[in-house]
């Protein structure tokens, strides 16, 4: 509730003089609003003024809204709803990232998409109405608290250019459900702030105020617990905050409005019960699914809160709670962007002192920044560390410095303040354009530059294959528990052939006749004595499998996880459906209910509302706009990738720069797939070009262990534009995805805006790999279940070795697999070199083909080539 409830008018900050002639076309409050909209366009320009998808390689992941986006928009057209599975991730196998990860953010650009616009600009346009709602509700909370519109445009600009809103899209990038919790921040108490004066004693006769408040207190806490679940759980006590204050404000007369006070907080419970009963659909499964799956790395190793804090200090170094320099400092690589800027921490602790001087003038608001301030900035900093170590759930938030989310909003509102000490617009006007200098001046973004043909489920899996990510998370945490170890690769990228069921047990066929997001229809020829059969879909709770119309049993194979059954002899019609569990029953239930009962209660006020007719009126304008949004065509045989800056192949228009001035302007193969044993020629186009180069043959391990083999190798000398190199595989070349890895000797190739990339690699193409005899060395069986698998070095000329660390080699061991029949586990390998006495010198674990070439991909009755390689000691 308000704080002043005496019958002389409360006193409020200073107005703020109007613009000259504003009131002739609108008024002061509207032209301050249409500002605030204008900055918030302006921290959005950098992501449209290109055709591109920002790029954050080297501080986050921005590639994985285009999988999220893909995924939803994919499954929403199958008629999957809500949508809790990606159909295509974890290497095509499937995987429930929207059971677990709050997807509001996600659906807000599926709309745009479905719309008509193109993925990139879907994208594009989610982070704009970001930007825009977080303007326009800063706005209005500070023009309220504050007491003027010029405050209300200061604090708009302050809470747009806060550091850690802007390090979301441009840092993070992957963020865009922690930005849009923020744009959710300042509506969350704007409703709060209106329940309170609906409960005023001069305005408890309005009963169509107090539902309707109470609505949209309901409906903006469901918006925040479906944007982000960990900003729900850190901004949650602060709102609990404000309202808890409602009910200190009568204190002195509780005895004239204790009934009044009563009503006020069980208004404010049923609309915070309102708003969980809203997002139930998603957190009554999420919480109470959880041991479903392997969470323990969202809290461990790098992701452990204990290596995050900020100390108290200004410093350009890392680790402290500001930066010194007047721009703020976006870069990863060379700079700490996870905290306060300067211009942000100077103008916030100059507006919370001037706040806590007039606290008398509007105590519960002020009060609230100036705890808010307060409590945000010590979570960030190691004093908190016992609040860390003991409360629960708060791991889960990882990051201390998440909290500058709501510092941002605290110090966005006290550095509005700011504008009550003068009545001249100037001051407003030169903070604001101070902030927008000190947020957008250093601001460097990058773009990949991309089409709605390089986002395909192919594509989006190779991207997983490239980068070591599982649908669009770093550590695979929504893996079930019965995936052990993690996959790197899949049937379907290694062989081409997406829906291969295996026979583990008996013999037969199987051939999928229809496949959606949550359905799959198979017909299944089994020979005498039935069959146990696996299905390259995971198992998850929830898939019912159905054979001839009869529910049977599904196991999760033993290693991979994934869905098997078993049949008797004959033919058989097996179907697959991805039901609801009754948790995702009940919370579905809980929510539909909801939203019944609300539409009923709002119906007959959205029927008589004009707000309607705006919103036709933007999505008339926005189908228009989807015409003309495709973005251009560009050149093929420009596609590249790094591990280090860029892990999305995507184009580069202008051909791709290097260091000394080179530049590569497209390269052509004369061929995407090859046999072992064949060559591969390479065409490339140079500018500027003198000099050698070398490209190498290899998978994605290179990124992951640097003794990684190369599997052929070519050198050349450019003295023109064009240069032809030849290839040449060896015939026991392991089957699967590679990638030519291209090297400028003391050159490094460069992104749009400058940067050094990583090492730089050309599109994948695959290779094949013949049936080869059995070797003639010894084998080496090893019982795996149900199956033998036999382990041969190839012939002793195959095997060498090359340069090291320094003072050291690398020995390479070529391998061939053999299982007779398929296997459902994807076995580690340990190599370990050992003197005389059984003493390790060496060793290197990891998956066959360093996770590139996991054991259920290997068919069964033949031999499969492998490449592993060991360093030795100095």
């Amino acid at each position: 509730m308000p704080a002043n409830t005496a019958k002389s008018p409360p006193k409020t900050l200073p107005q703020a003089g109007a613009f000259p002639f504003s009131s002739l076309i609108f008024d002061s409050s509207t032209l301050y609003l249409l500002l605030s909209l204008l900055v918030g366009a302006a921290a959005a320009w950098p992501l449209l003024a290109e055709p591109g998808l920002l790029n954050t390689r080297g501080g986050g992941d921005s590639p994985f809204l285009l999988q999220r986006l893909h995924q939803l928009t994919a499954a929403l057209m199958d008629g999957h709803f809500p949508a809790r599975w990606m159909p295509d991730a974890n290497h095509s196998y499937g995987y429930p990232f929207y059971n677990y990860y709050a997807p509001l953010s996600i659906y807000i650009a599926a709309i745009f998409k479905l719309i008509g616009f193109s993925f990139v600009r879907a994208i594009h346009l989610a982070q704009l109405a970001g930007f825009l709602v977080a303007a326009w509700g800063m706005f209005e909370l500070g023009r309220r608290w504050l007491g003027s519109p010029q405050a209300g445009l200061l604090a708009s600009a302050a809470y747009t250019l806060a550091p850690f809103h802007m390090v979301n899209v441009y840092v993070r990038g992957d963020s865009l459900a922690e930005f849009w919790a923020m744009a959710f921040y300042p509506l969350a108490l704007l409703a709060a702030d209106n329940v309170g004066r609906a409960f005023l004693p001069d305005h408890t006769a309005d009963k169509n105020a107090q539902l309707t408040s109470g609505i949209a207190l309901a409906l903006t806490f469901a918006a925040l617990i479906l944007s982000h679940n960990i900003s729900a759980l850190i901004f949650t006590p602060f709102l609990l905050l404000y309202l808890g204050l409602g009910l200190l404000t009568n204190l002195r007369s509780l005895k004239e409005f204790g009934g009044l006070q009563a009503r006020y907080f069980l208004a404010v419970s049923a609309a915070l019960a309102l708003g969980a009963a809203f997002a139930a659909w998603f957190w009554l499964p999420a919480l109470g699914e959880q041991k479903l799956v392997q969470l323990g790395p969202v809290t461990e190793g790098y992701f452990h809160y204990s290596a995050h804090f900020r100390e108290i200090g200004v410093n350009d170094g890392a680790g402290f709670l500001a930066q010194a320099s007047l721009l703020f400092n976006y870069d990863v690589t060379h700079g700490d962007p996870f905290r306060m800027g300067l211009v942000q921490a100077g103008l916030a602790l100059a507006g919370g002192l001037f706040l806590l001087w007039r606290v008398r003038e509007n105590w519960r608001p002020y009060l609230f920044i100036a705890i808010t301030l307060l409590v945000s900035t010590l979570m960030i900093t190691p004093w908190s560390r016992p609040l860390w170590d003991n409360l629960p759930y708060l791991p889960f938030t990882q990051f201390p410095w998440r909290f500058l989310s709501v510092q941002a909003l605290a110090a966005a509102l006290a550095i509005g303040a700011l504008a009550a000490l003068s009545r001249r617009v100037w001051l407003t006007v030169g903070l604001v354009i101070l902030l927008l200098f000190s947020g957008l001046g250093d601001l460097q973004p990058d773009h990949l530059y991309l089409t709605d043909e390089d986002m395909t489920a192919v594509k989006l899996a190779e991207y997983e294959w490239f980068t070591g990510n599982i649908g669009s998370t770093v550590s695979a945490e929504y893996l079930p528990q019965t995936v052990q170890p993690r996959p790197y690769s899949s049937g379907w990228l290694i062989h081409g052939n997406r829906d291969r069921a295996q026979f583990l047990r008996g013999d037969g066929v199987a051939i999928l006749q229809n496949r959606r997001t949550a359905w799959q229809s198979w017909t299944v020829d089994i020979t005498e004595g039935g069959a146990t059969l696996m299905l390259p879909t995971m198992d998850w709770p929830g898939w019912e499998a159905e054979a001839d119309g009869r529910v049977i049993p599904i196991t999760p194979a033993p290693g991979s996880g994934l869905i098997t059954v078993e049949l008797p002899a004959g033919t058989h019609d097996l179907t697959l459906t991805l039901r609801r569990t009754p948790r995702r029953l009940a919370g579905e239930l809980i929510s539909l209910a909801a939203l019944l009962l609300t539409a009923v209660a709002l119906a007959p006020r959205l029927v008589k509302s004009r707000r309607l007719i705006p919103a036709a009126v933007a999505l008339s304008l926005l189908l228009l706009a989807a015409r003309w949004s495709a973005p251009p065509p560009f050149p093929p045989g420009s596609q590249s990738w790094d591990f280090a800056q860029i892990g999305y192949l995507h184009h580069a228009p202008d051909g791709i720069l290097f260091s000394d001035g080179r530049r590569l302007l497209r390269y052509e193969y004369d061929r995407d797939e090859l046999a072992a044993g064949e060559s591969l020629a390479v065409t490339m186009l140079w500018e500027n070009g003198q000099g050698p180069l070398r490209v190498e043959l290899v998978s994605p391990a290179v990124n992951r262990f640097a003794q990684a083999p190369i599997i052929a190798a070519a050198e050349g000398q450019i003295e023109g534009e064009a240069i032809l190199l030849r290839l040449h595989l060896p015939p026991q070349t392991p089957p699967g995805l590679y990638v030519l890895r291209l090297d400028l000797p003391e050159a490094a190739a460069l992104t749009g805006s400058g940067q050094r990339r990583g090492e730089l690699f050309l599109r994948p193409l695959r290779v094949t790999s013949a049936p080869s005899p059995e070797p003639a060395i010894a084998n080496l069986n090893v019982t795996a279940g149900p199956a033998v698998i036999r382990a041969a070095p190839l012939a002793a000329p195959a095997a060498g070795c090359w340069p090291g660390e320094p003072g050291g080699v690398v020995l390479e061991l070529p391998l061939n697999w053999f299982t007779p029949a398929p296997l459902s586990h994807n076995y580690n390998v340990s190599l370990r070199l050992a003197d005389e006495r059984g003493h390790t010198l060496a060793q290197c674990d990891s998956q066959p083909g360093y996770g590139f070439l996991p054991a259920t991909s290997w068919p069964p009755g033949a031999w499969t080539a492998d490449w592993l390689a060991l360093p030795l000691p100095h």
